[in-house]
């Protein structure tokens, strides 16, 4: 049993105030070029801030448009195809429901949904009335038809639009193989990771029932909240660490622990070792006999990711009040991690680059493209600066747009939808054929 002071840390590493501390040590390094697996060219900053602020203003043109940017969330992938397939569901199908069943059907629909979410790999495309979409879109899509064809409700015959633990438990691979359409020629990547991740959905939802309700339902977390709430004639104000540790609490049986690291003999979900946090724990501790948790940096992109998506629906439909959310970080993953790459503000170090190329033609990916594990520290470093560097980037966006300390600032969440994300899926299919990242991982579907 871990000791009372190793209970803490690992409290500390669960909760969302750990994913700037522990990434921290990256900010000066970068200003160094100090990296481990990275050159750092700070002369492509101005590149990168010209791109971005480019790709805002082709989408919100006016100062006054920036207000209207969402927060970077699921319901915008559900919409793919510029098809308003979720807007019509709630207008129209939800119509007569109460506010609170609106977002708790909502949040059913944005868990399973987000947790599906990692990469789907260059090839992967779901088709929909003759139309094709790919990747997060694509997999939104996909999921958003299950749901309405109550393909996820245990009584679909009374209720089709609600999530149920136990009937994720019971989908098999072929269902799940139809519903994405994958076949030889629409391979996803890491299919069997995710379908392991919905049956440890369904498990966790079916016996957590302080969090899920007696009927294993995402949207009862709602129920959850509202207890966790103060009450104000405006709504419902909850504190983020209450919403991130419902979900961290909620779904800590869902994350896998093969290829993750244990603190304290515990896995902690999406945190990995770090060699610059290694280096930099050294120093502060003056001997390389440093604590199991003081080498680690955390992400939990896909919780952040949630947490982000689950916003919109709390607010807008539950009267929720968020506190505290500026805790939260930029999203670890490819389009905004690719972006710095593919604008040469990262580069890798050719040493680096030999062993992912090298790793590529081994598993049969791109040749010309490095490929590395999720464990990785050179997947580990790009992540923990794609932190920092979207941080570093949001005043320099602002000061750009002419919007720094004005009521039309950019918030973080406001960058990466309209800024950070859309340009690295924009350079991106600028520079390669198929669009994909300028560094591939080799995963389970679980990570990003």
């Amino acid at each position: 049993m871990p000791s009372a002071t190793e209970v803490d840390k690992l409290t500390y590493l669960k909760s969302i105030k750990s994913v700037r501390e522990t990434n921290a040590c990256t900010k000066d390094l970068i200003l160094q070029n100090k990296l481990t697996n990275f050159d750092v060219d700070l002369s492509k900053l101005d590149d990168v801030v010209d791109f971005v602020a480019e790709t805002i203003l082709s989408g919100y043109p006016t100062k006054e448009s920036f207000q209207t940017i969402p927060v970077h969330g699921r319901y915008q992938h559900f919409e793919g195809n510029n098809r308003p397939r979720l807007t019509n569901l709630i207008e129209n199908e939800f119509s007569e429901l109460s506010d609170l069943e609106k977002c708790k059907k909502v949040v059913d629909l944005f868990i399973v949904s987000v947790l599906l979410d990692a990469g789907a790999g260059n090839q992967w495309a779901f088709e929909e009335d003759g139309l094709k979409i790919g990747r997060s879109e694509g997999i939104a899509v996909a999921s958003f038809h299950m749901f309405i064809n109550g393909q996820l409700s245990s009584d679909s015959e009374n209720d089709k639009y609600v999530v149920n633990g136990e009937k994720l438990l019971s989908l098999s691979t072929d269902e799940w193989t139809k519903a994405f359409q994958i076949s030889e020629s629409n391979p996803m990547a890491g299919l069997d990771g995710r379908i392991q991740l919905m049956r440890k959905l369904g498990s966790a939802l079916t016996t957590n029932k302080e969090i899920f309700g007696e009927d294993g339902r995402p949207g009862n977390i709602v129920d959850f909240l509202i207890k966790k709430s103060t009450v104000t004639e405006e709504g419902y104000s909850v504190e983020l660490e209450d919403l991130w540790m419902a979900l961290m609490d909620g779904l800590s049986p869902v994350w896998p622990e093969e290829g993750r690291i244990k603190v304290y003999g515990k896995v902690i979900g999406d945190a990995w070792i770090l060699q610059n946090k290694v280096n930099d724990s050294i120093k502060k501790f003056e001997t390389e006999d440093i604590p199991e948790w003081s080498r680690v940096v955390t992400f939990h992109k896909l919780t952040q990711w949630l947490t982000y998506s689950l916003f919109l629906p709390l607010q807008k439909f539950a009267g929720f009040k968020i506190l505290n959310a500026n805790y939260m970080t930029g999203l670890p993953e490819y389009r905004n991690g690719g972006l710095f790459v593919d604008l040469s503000l990262l580069s890798l170090k050719p040493e680096q680059l030999e062993k992912g190329l090298s790793f590529s033609k081994k598993v049969g990916f791109n040749p010309d493209i490095p490929t590395f594990v999720p464990a990785d520290d050179v997947i580990v470093e790009w992540r923990s600066c794609t932190i920092c560097l979207l941080d570093y980037l949001l005043p320099l966006i602002n000061k750009k747009l002419e919007v720094a300390g004005t009521e039309y600032e950019l918030a973080l969440p406001q960058l990466i939808e309209a800024g950070s994300w859309s340009s690295g899926r924009r350079i991106a299919k600028k520079l390669r054929a198929n669009g994909g990242p300028p560094i591939e991982l080799f995963a389970d579907g679980t990570v990003f």
